[in-house]
């Protein structure tokens, strides 16, 4: 009987240890939700990153998210040349929303442009550019529904 307890006790230990050493779960709408796993990866165009808002960023970060890294999908590297998607002047709630300007140009060195997969994604539609030390891990999906 006592065996019947330890044993998914114990693979559910296992479970959770795991996923808080190597993934990320997302819950927002701003990448499938799901586990990504970290990896040691490049950064290239397409990469999903983990990334910590800077102190500038963080004033509008605050009103939705406290103190969690935001994970974002790669749109341009340094040097490149980037247009960003549409943004919003609010947010889901109606709330008002300032978006980053300029919408195109060329990336600066260190820094990257990162979007989410909606409209009122905290990414750099309004966030800006997001620089390369904010930048914590890199992940891949590994459970997403």
């Amino acid at each position: 009987m006592k065996y019947k307890i330890l044993l998914p006790c114990s693979l559910l230990f296992g479970v959770c240890f795991f996923v808080s050493q190597y993934c990320y779960i997302n819950v927002s709408a701003s990448l499938p939700r799901g586990i990504y796993l970290k990896t040691s990866r490049a950064i290239g165009n397409g990469s999903y990153v983990v990334f910590h808002p800077t102190d500038s960023q963080q004033s509008l970060v605050l009103k939705y998210v406290k103190n969690i890294p935001l994970m974002k999908r790669v749109a341009a590297l340094p040097g490149q040349a980037y247009q960003l998607p549409p943004a919003s002047d609010t947010d889901s709630k109606g709330r008002a929303m300032t978006p980053f300007y300029p919408k195109t140009g060329i990336v600066p060195s260190a820094q990257f442009v990162v979007i989410g997969d909606t409209k009122y994604s905290l990414d750099s539609r309004y966030l800006g550019f997001v620089p390369q030390s904010s930048i914590v891990d890199t992940i891949t999906p590994l459970l997403v529904f």
